[in-house]
């Protein structure tokens, strides 16, 4: 639930124009990610909407080299994964 809340605040903080620090990036990309599995997503969807969730140039400075893997547990159809994305590529 506090992923949840961190993430619609995020998303309330884009709407405004606002750049994201590392904890709303962060619940951000792990909220997206879990919604694409409820959706019945693959893995492969699952990650690819993390690395979708925000664009690097929404970022606070500096967030890149802070949050490094955004790790997910998620149920699929063939069980569970441990969904792993490091959504603005290599540390910076």
């Amino acid at each position: 639930m506090q992923v949840f809340v961190a993430a619609e605040l995020a998303r309330r903080s884009l709407e405004e124009g606002l750049a994201l620090s590392a904890p709303e990036a962060a619940a951000l990309v792990a909220d997206e990610m879990h919604r694409a599995a409820r959706r019945g997503g693959s893995l492969d969807e699952v990650v690819d909407a993390g690395r979708r969730a925000v664009p690097r140039e929404r970022l606070m400075d500096g967030v890149p080299a802070i949050v490094g893997d955004v790790k997910v547990e998620v149920l699929l159809g063939d069980g569970r994964r441990l969904a792993v994305v490091r959504p603005w590529g290599d540390r910076s």
